[in-house]
């Protein structure tokens, strides 16, 4: 009753645009979207189920990046490092990676397989089901602070935050791991030296005449195959 009251009496005007009030709203309308998916007979209407689940996927995304935007506020010195989302492919690297990883991970608490990856569904289980609670905690404590104080990060959840961002770190490595081959350290080492090598070859050909600025500004298909050649020589 009390919680009813406090939510009627405090809560953010939809076009507030603090962080806390959009997370609000957000994180208010996937748990509308959540309730309806839950209650839908998905063999009865397939399609509106369809609708639903990629509507709850672009949900998460939205509350997954609002809550990014919080921690780079509020705690931008004790983000998790991710150096290693360099050895992701290409492919994988896009916007919706954290939502997927968000439903990656309650599929995998859940009790889902991976697609021919059991063992590896079952490494990653514990993680996941720690990685769950963890963002419900986080989201519990950003909606109160929302009822109290747009203005102010608690230390009760910058802790939460940075327990939570660790969590997702090491979630999102094991995940892309397991789903895609990954280069190893010793092979992004190797990529590196190539392009420091192929780097070097190209201000060595243009100190020798070998090849000219304008060749390299208009991407010349013929310096495509040089630079190789030239760096092995």
């Amino acid at each position: 009753m009390m919680n009813r009251f406090r939510k009627w009496l405090y809560k953010p005007k939809r076009s507030d645009p603090q962080l806390l009030a959009r997370f609000y709203y957000a994180d208010e309308e996937l748990n509308q979207v959540a309730a309806e998916l839950d209650s839908l007979d998905g063999r009865k209407d397939p399609q509106r189920c369809t609708l639903l689940v990629s509507q709850f996927r672009s949900c998460q995304d939205n509350v997954l990046n609002i809550i990014n935007q919080i921690m780079d506020e509020c705690i931008p010195q004790d983000r998790a490092p991710r150096d290693f989302c360099v050895k992701f492919p290409e492919e994988i690297r896009h916007d919706n990676l954290a939502g997927q990883l968000w439903f990656g991970a309650e599929c995998l608490a859940a009790g889902s397989i991976i697609m021919n990856r059991e063992l590896e569904s079952m490494a990653m289980r514990p993680l996941a089901k720690e990685l769950t609670r963890s963002l419900e905690d986080v989201r519990g404590a950003l909606r109160d602070q929302a009822l109290r104080d747009l203005n102010t990060y608690t230390e009760k959840m910058r802790e939460a935050l940075r327990h939570f961002d660790v969590l997702f770190a090491e979630f999102e490595l094991s995940y892309v791991s397991a789903m895609v081959p990954v280069k190893s350290p010793r092979e992004y080492y190797v990529q590196q030296e190539v392009i420091v090598l192929f780097c070097e070859t190209v201000e060595r050909a243009l100190d020798f005449g070998y090849l000219t600025q304008d060749m390299i500004d208009d991407y010349e298909p013929a310096l495509m195959f040089s630079i190789p050649r030239l760096a092995i020589v």
